[in-house]
């Protein structure tokens, strides 16, 4: 068995490969490397096809082939290197940065993208791969060379029938949970940004990107491919919110089980000083672990895929204890509502809404309440944007009437009216880390 070396280190050689970072002048270039290695490796058994395609099976899932990096339905470019998706997403493929070469040429390992890259070719652009790690082993490359050489150049691979389905690449719409979690192996880093200020502030005020933002930052975990552990903070009110997210249903491709469904629970903890306490103002202001700081939430996102391009999601939830500013205000109750319209890979159109169904009499809207005429004005959370999938990260830039982040506050709903063009500008950046270790 090969000397395994850190994934983190080892996952750049699938991501290269797929954006085209090496950049062989000309196919002769590459093959003259590979000539000047025609000896081929004492294996200790045969060189079947079948043997050698196991062995290089072990090289791809030790360096790229786990969750974060080239594997399932989100791997970076479309570039699979699991057992399932190797040959696919490989043999014959171009190059997504050089399409005149392809990642691997069948039986011709000197005119392959991959081995030139590997080899540390003359020709190629940047550093040898895998970048900021050592080489792969002599007999790693003589593995995948001898291997590419065993395929016969008209060989025809079927894409693969994958088991499950994915309708949400992300963690979240720009709101709503998905119902996907983070699966071993990895973790998410995440960026939210609700930017103050109205669009019509206009050019003066850079479309209200002058006027400050709402922020927050949220890591999750996973404890086991269904289960995952979340922490985020958000500057407003310094509200932690911690909760968990449990994957109780997983669409399948076949339609044995057509829907994906998730728990996702948690509290936020508002640890602003100086909050008076609102059962009794004169007491003074609540204690930093007083009751009244936690929220409590519990939603059920339920997501479905319709063909390659549509996806929708029903996130009913709850919300208990959300106002600080008020003691015993009602329940909130939500049903989410989002759907994604896909492009390609890359790009989609996705929007959300949060209608609530009771409750929000008595909740904090961040921004503040409207009123017309001393009568209370409150508008559902709404988002519309676009979400760009980038090798690991997913984008999502798009307007909202919400200034909310944490659950508690975007379920509370918006302080602008959508409906008459009051809107703020807002993103999200998601990010997939392996562990550097």
């Amino acid at each position: 068995m090969m000397q395994l070396r850190p994934r983190w280190l080892a996952c750049s050689l699938g991501v290269m490969l797929a954006l085209g970072g090496a950049r062989p002048t000309q196919a002769g270039e590459i093959k003259s490397a590979a000539a000047s290695r025609t000896a081929e490796p004492a294996f200790a058994y045969p060189n079947r096809p079948d043997e050698l395609e196991d062995r290089v099976l072990d090289i791809f899932e030790a360096k790229c082939a786990f969750a974060g990096c080239h594997a399932g339905t989100a791997a970076p470019q479309g570039l699979d290197l699991t057992e399932q998706g190797f040959k696919a997403s490989l043999l014959s493929v171009k190059s997504s940065g050089l399409p005149k070469f392809m990642r691997v040429k069948p039986g011709d390992a000197g005119n392959s993208y991959l081995m030139g890259k590997l080899r540390g070719s003359a020709s190629i652009k940047g550093e040898r791969m895998p970048k900021g790690a050592a080489p792969l082993s002599a007999e790693e490359i003589k593995t995948i060379e001898s291997w590419i050489n065993s395929l016969a150049s008209d060989i025809k691979i079927e894409a693969p029938q994958r088991e499950y389905a994915q309708a949400f690449y992300g963690w979240s719409l720009a709101n709503l949970p998905t119902a996907e979690p983070v699966e071993k192996g990895a973790f998410m880093y995440r960026i939210a940004h609700r930017f103050k200020a109205t669009v019509d502030q206009g050019f003066d005020q850079l479309f209200g990107l002058d006027g400050g933002a709402f922020m927050m930052t949220q890591l999750a975990f996973p404890l086991t491919n269904d289960f995952s552990l979340n922490l985020a903070r958000s500057g407003l009110n310094a509200t932690f919110e911690i909760g968990g997210k449990w994957r109780l249903l997983r669409e399948k491709t076949d339609g044995s089980m057509p829907v994906s469904a998730a728990l996702y629970a948690g509290v936020d903890w508002a640890t602003l000083k100086g909050i008076p306490d609102p059962a009794n103002p004169a007491a003074g202001n609540l204690s930093r672990t007083d009751g009244e700081r936690f929220a409590i939430f519990g939603q059920v996102p339920i997501t479905k895929q319709f063909g390659s391009r549509v996806s929708a999601a029903v996130v009913p939830g709850i919300l208990l204890n959300g106002n600080v500013t008020v003691d015993g205000e009602d329940p909130l109750v939500t049903i989410g509502l989002g759907g994604k319209f896909a492009f390609n890979q890359k790009y989609a159109l996705f929007s959300e809404i949060v209608p609530i169904v009771s409750g929000d009499e008595t909740a904090l809207t961040v921004g503040g309440t409207r009123f017309d005429g001393g009568k209370q004005i409150f508008n559902d959370t709404f988002v519309a944007g676009l979400e760009i999938k980038a090798g690991g990260h997913v984008f999502h830039l798009f307007v909202t009437n919400s200034g909310g982040n944490t659950t508690n506050q975007y379920l509370s709903g918006g302080n602008l009216d959508f409906a008459d063009g009051d809107f703020r500008l807002g993103f999200n950046i998601y990010r997939i880390l392996n562990y550097p270790f």
